[in-house]
Formats: structure tokens, sequence, C-alpha cells
């Protein structure tokens, strides 16, 4: 007599995992990501010399929070031309030019005054021309600034 058909077959067919081939590809992604690395810290010293604060002053470092307002002033007697003026110690030439190199210079990547995003207010005077508000306010813009509003005329 035969003994049961059963006890013959395989017990499962299980699939097998070969876990020596993994480990070999394993090894040799990290001695590839070693080699290919740079362990060296990419940092330099910058030397930085900052005047010392005094007693009273401001951060020198910090940037300016009050939006810079900028006046259009009608000039002359029949109002086609315009002045230009800066509100605080801006020293700005009284044109539209002007106002654009006074901004390209200030703003953070050339100079150290301003963002590209800091609010700049543009206040007109009732008698000047709106051609003249917006070649300032296009002045502005092409200074890279992006944060440029206009003050209704008082």
């Amino acid at each position: 007599m035969r003994p049961h058909a059963s006890v013959n077959r395989r017990r499962g067919s299980g699939v097998e995992l070969q876990i020596a081939p993994m480990i070999d590809v394993v090894f040799l992604l990290l001695m590839y990501f070693m080699i290919a690395t740079d362990f060296s810290p990419a940092e330099e010293v910058f030397r930085l010399d900052l005047p010392e604060q005094r007693v009273g002053e401001a951060d020198p470092l910090q940037l300016l929070d009050e939006p810079l307002r900028v006046r259009v002033v009608a000039a002359g007697a029949d109002g086609q031309q315009a002045r230009v003026t800066v509100e605080g110690p801006w020293d700005v030439a009284g044109s539209a030019d002007g106002l654009r190199v006074f901004l390209s210079q200030s703003l953070v990547p050339q100079g150290s005054l301003f963002m590209p995003d800091h609010p700049i207010v543009i206040v007109p005077s009732p008698r000047v021309g709106w051609g003249h508000v917006v070649a300032i306010f296009n002045a502005a813009v092409a200074a890279g600034c992006t944060n440029v509003t206009l003050e209704t005329p008082s």
C-alpha cells in the first residue's frame, strides 16, 4: 500500500527570498555614497567689521519697518513739471530717474536699506499731473520694488 498522498506532497509552495544579493547591493550603494559625498564643510569664515552699538541707538543691521513715502509735488507756474521728494533723511534727485537710481542702490542685493517688498507709498499733490505720478510709479517698479501703492491726493 502506498502512504497517503498528502504526506509526499511538498508542504506549501512559498517563495524563497534570496537575501545575499540584496546585501551585496546595499553595500555597493553604501560604498558609492561614501565615495561620492564630500565630507568637508562648505562654509567659509568671513571677517565682518560692524560698528559698535552705542547706548540708545538702534541696531545698525535692522531694516526699516515704516513705509517709504514719496511725495510728488507740482513745480512751475503751469504745473507741467513735477518735483520728487522722499520723506526722511534721504538724498534723492528730484526726478523719476533720480528716484529709480536711489531705490535701485538702496535695495538689499546692492545696498542695505530696503527689501524689494518694502512698502513704498506715492503721495501726489492735487495739482500734479497723473502722467508724472505714473512715471514715478514706473521708476519704483523698474528699480525692483514690488510693493508700490498710491495714496489719494490730499
